[in-house]
């Protein structure tokens, strides 16, 4: 429930390729030792998006450090990958070929020699699920902190830009760049090399925690004058499934193919081995069905969650009820319980699994099925008024005798007092729902509406539908990926309770009922709701009103 907003632009620079993400999804903090003989240059906000003019860079050049799926290119990438781990070396070398139309639609492909992965199967599913991280990460390509901007300018003339990225920007598949910290060297106007580390240790690729990562990307100039990615070299260490690792990975250029249909060759013997036919290729799916309108969404800035999930809940609820009428089988036994001195205390637990789908980026839909389980204790006044009808119809020594008989059987009939009248019911439970939310920054708002109808074990009955609705605002905290919410609930129960409990044999006929209550149909709301990882989440929501009080914990998985 992120509603995580930001800007995105477009971009001058091309460079690309999809193992932009192993680039960038380990990040290590590097550490400057050495002294440094430069000087800082002071940067405020209204020149901030000079500066890149200012050094003959483009202010796109940013976007260089989170994505290089960011614009219209082909090129053809060769990658080399070493895992060491537990002191076993699994080697894998793919070759990436990436072409884009003129609608920015991007197709990319893995082509590779089945001996060159025998070591290492799973190394295409890994690229496939970075490669759909970092065409995500294409639409946050600006989200860095503009105001972590610094720039040192060098004795020797180079100038290093400084820069952060913003974390309150990022969705929680991408949360790891909020830790993110890059270093662009420039010289003579164009980017020389980029480095980018990470403060904290995090999750690269399945099973892989990595603690320490280092990434240098190297640039190059074509002939033309265009900047690309020439090189990237990275050197992560971790631990993956509980043992020591290594990962190691070489990502070279080696053909650019640019918009006036000019074909540069960077390394002769590499295109030629990738011309192969005998190369297995695997096409490499990076867009999504749902939601529905996203990329739209992304290039505003604006988060978008992931489009299918389940959760289970449980919710238990207590309430307070005062009556304003009491009909049972269509008798009015008002005359004989007060309404205004009974008291109705109900407890229910209900157990539900939603599944949710987001069909819009800021609307999702959902259903929902579970059992309701009800213990009620009706505490009614009883008027001893059923004394003046046993007057009327057998005479007042009469009722005197029925009276005194019933009496000594245990049962005061004809004498007010109290009546205690236990209920236990167990209902089935269905339901439709929507969820419509917005955000900015830390800051989001959301409300859920949900009609449910309920049946009771055994009978075939449903009773009417109930609304409910949770407006809510709420703030998160990013680096715990947690937020605090606050809001109100609506339950629209009616203000008269009434059912049928079915068929009863001693009677001969079904038992229904005709309650009226005194409720209040707003309650109070505050809650949290916690990220797992990438998929999990973990909500509690307290409710507090004048009739009625409840907790609710909700277990999600999102993919």
């Amino acid at each position: 429930m992120l509603f995580n907003q930001l800007t995105a632009a477009g971009s001058n620079f091309r460079i690309m390729w999809t193992v932009w993400i192993w680039i960038l999804l380990a990040i290590p903090v590097l550490a400057y030792s050495q002294e440094r003989n430069d000087s800082a240059v002071e940067i405020d906000q209204d020149e901030l998006k000079n500066l890149f003019d200012r050094y003959g860079l483009s202010d796109d050049i940013a976007k260089l450090g989170i994505s290089s799926l960011t614009h219209g290119e082909n090129i053809l990438q060769h990658v080399e990958r070493i895992l060491t781990l537990d002191g076993e070396i699994k080697r894998s070398e793919v070759f990436l070929v990436q072409s884009t139309d003129a609608k920015e639609i991007i197709d990319l492909r893995a082509k590779y020699r089945r001996r060159d992965l025998e070591e290492d199967q799973d190394f295409v599913d890994h690229l496939e699920k970075l490669t759909k991280t970092e065409y995500l990460l294409k639409s946050y390509s600006k989200s860095y902190d503009r105001k972590s901007v610094e720039v040192f300018e060098q004795s020797n003339g180079d100038v290093e830009i400084h820069f952060d990225y913003a974390a309150y920007q990022l969705p929680q598949t991408i949360a790891y760049f909020r830790f993110m910290k890059v270093v662009l060297t420039v010289r003579d106007g164009r980017p020389v090399q980029m480095v980018i580390s990470s403060s904290k240790p995090f999750d690269y690729e399945s099973g892989f925690k990595a603690e320490e990562y280092t990434q240098v990307v190297t640039f190059g100039l074509l002939g033309n004058g265009k900047t690309i990615v020439k090189e990237k070299q990275i050197v992560a260490k971790g631990v993956r499934k509980g043992k020591p690792a290594r990962l190691e990975m070489r990502i070279k250029t080696i053909a650019f193919y640019d918009d006036d249909e000019e074909t540069i060759i960077l390394d002769q013997d590499l295109v030629a081995r990738a011309s192969d036919p005998r190369l297995r290729e695997e096409k490499i799916e990076l867009t999504r069905p749902l939601p529905l309108m996203a990329d739209m969404v992304r290039r505003q800035g604006i988060d978008v969650p992931l489009p299918y999930g389940v959760a289970l809940a449980y919710r238990y609820q207590a309430m307070d009820l005062g009556f304003s009428g009491f009909n049972i089988m269509g008798v009015d036994l008002d005359e004989f319980f007060d309404p205004g001195e009974s008291i109705g205390d109900i407890r229910a637990q209900s157990y539900s699994l939603r599944g949710t789908v987001n069909v819009l980026p800021f609307w999702s839909v959902f259903g929902l099925a579970g059992k309701i389980d009800v213990d009620a204790e009706v505490d009614a006044q009883y008027t001893g008024a059923i004394e003046d009808l046993l007057v009327e119809r057998f005479g007042r020594l009469g009722a005197a005798a029925i009276c005194r008989a019933a009496e000594a059987k245990g049962l005061d009939i004809c004498s007010p007092g109290r009546v205690l009248v236990p209920v236990k019911l167990d209902y089935n439970m269905l339901g439709l729902g929507t969820t419509l939310s917005v955000g900015y920054r830390q800051f989001f708002a959301s409300c859920t509406g949900s009609y449910t109808r309920t049946v009771r074990d055994g009978t075939v009955n449903w009773n009417e539908g109930i609304v409910t609705l949770q407006p809510m605002v709420g703030y998160q905290f990013l680096q715990y990926r947690a937020q605090l919410l606050v809001g109100t609930e609506y339950q629209g129960l009616d203000y008269t309770m009434s059912g049928n409990l079915g068929y009863i044999p001693e009677l001969d006929r079904e038992f229904t009922y005709d309650v009226g209550v005194e409720l209040n149909r707003w309650a109070f709301l505050a809650g949290f709701n916690k990220q797992v990882g990438k998929h999990f989440n973990i909500t509690g929501l307290y409710n507090k009103g004048k009739t009625r009080e409840s907790f609710t914990v909700n277990v999600g998985y999102q993919w």
